[in-house]
């Protein structure tokens, strides 16, 4: 849970009047909704269990909007606030004397991995190959526990979809059931393959395959971004992670 506060130099009747059309929006293209009772509003996401609550509290020079955020909600709250501010609508709350929020401290994805790689129930369901291994000790991503959460998903995902024998166009679906459908693809785009397919090959069970399937984490810098791309061994039921590292190239300048 996380505490976010933002600054409008409206009353808080006239910042929720200012909010509302801009949420309502913008809340639907992320797949989310919103209700407004009583000078409040509760942000809610698609397969999310979590709300962010946002508060107005009248200040001397406008109104300052409080936003508690539950940890499930965070990427689609994150999105439409930075939206919020992008269009000037508010600004980050400027507040010398504001308790310092607690965070974990960041590890680095190569360390995160490894921990994964000692626990039985991920190993049952997932598979890393070497080559994945040796690029995520070159992967400078960083996190605060957003890799973890996700990595936790996959053994579940894994299960779901070995026991129904998902097919391809239920596969996002799927995703969406084990809460990884913020930050998985089934697949990658045509003109990426067309373009750029060599990069995404990578040596299985003795033949170059298309590791179509990711997760990307993040957005931005390399130290903020980065993808884990896979296949699925119908044979052996199980995930096999042929990339983990930097966010791999979309483009031949990139």
């Amino acid at each position: 849970m996380e505490i976010w506060e933002y600054q409008s130099r409206l009353s808080p009747d006239e910042t929720l009047e200012s909010l509302r059309s801009y949420t309502r929006s913008k809340v639907a293209e992320l797949q989310g909704g919103c209700s407004f009772k009583n000078e409040c509003l509760d942000l809610t996401f698609a397969g999310k269990k979590g709300v962010s609550k946002v508060r107005f509290v009248k200040i001397h020079d406008g109104t300052k909007i409080v936003v508690t955020v539950a940890d499930d909600v965070r990427d689609g709250t994150t999105k439409l606030f930075s939206g919020l501010v992008k269009a000037k609508k508010i600004k980050p709350f400027e507040n010398l004397h504001k308790a310092e929020i607690e965070r974990k401290p960041f590890k680095k994805a190569v360390e995160v991995l490894k921990e994964y790689l000692q626990k039985p129930e991920f190993n049952k369901c997932v598979e890393v190959l070497p080559a994945a291994l040796e690029h995520a000790e070159l992967c400078i991503y960083e996190h605060d526990g957003k890799l973890a959460k996700t990595l936790d998903k996959l053994p579940n995902f894994a299960a779901k979809r070995a026991k129904a024998k998902t097919k391809f166009e239920r596969l996002k679906n799927l995703a969406d059931e084990c809460s990884l459908g913020s930050v998985y693809r089934p697949s990658i785009s045509e003109t990426v393959i067309l373009n750029l397919s060599e990069h995404y090959k990578f040596e299985y069970k003795g033949k170059s395959q298309l590791f179509a399937e990711h997760l990307t984490l993040g957005s931005g810098y390399a130290a903020e971004c980065m993808s884990i791309h896979f296949i699925w061994d119908n044979e052996l039921s199980k995930i096999i992670i042929g990339y983990f590292g930097r966010h791999l190239p979309l483009s031949p300048s990139k």
